[in-house]
């Protein structure tokens, strides 16, 4: 585990708090983070979405059909291009040194948290 916080802290990541489970940690980097959770086979899992950091909030992305927000709790900030960027960014670093492949939708940064298209409610299925 060590070798893994040092090869983060190589590529300039900063090692935080990982929450609940014993032997977590997160990494932070551009405004970013990612908590990791440590398996038995030695390999690390990331059980949730990299957040992007608003105001000390961790928030993640939500897709809302018309726009993308940041979302923490009820409360959401609209998103800038360049935040996608530099989250799509941060998450491929850290794919990177965690050795996990780069999927093609994730590649595209088109995965979000959460997904609500409003413009469906109260349609009759076909």
């Amino acid at each position: 585990m060590s070798d893994l916080r040092e090869q983060f802290k190589a590529a300039g990541f900063e090692i935080v708090d990982g929450g609940s489970a014993p032997g977590s940690l997160g990494v932070r980097k551009y405004g970013c983070v990612r908590y990791l959770e440590p398996q038995a086979d030695q390999q690390w899992l990331a059980p949730g979405p990299p957040y992007f950091q608003i105001r000390g909030l961790d928030c993640e992305l939500e897709d809302k059909g018309y726009q993308k927000f940041w979302r923490h709790g009820d409360t959401r900030f609209p998103i800038r291009k360049t935040d996608l960027q530099t989250l799509h960014r941060f998450d491929e670093e850290v794919r990177e040194i965690l050795q996990l492949p780069s999927l093609y939708n994730e590649s595209l940064g088109s995965t979000c948290a959460q997904t609500d298209y409003d413009r469906l409610e109260g349609r009759p299925d076909r």
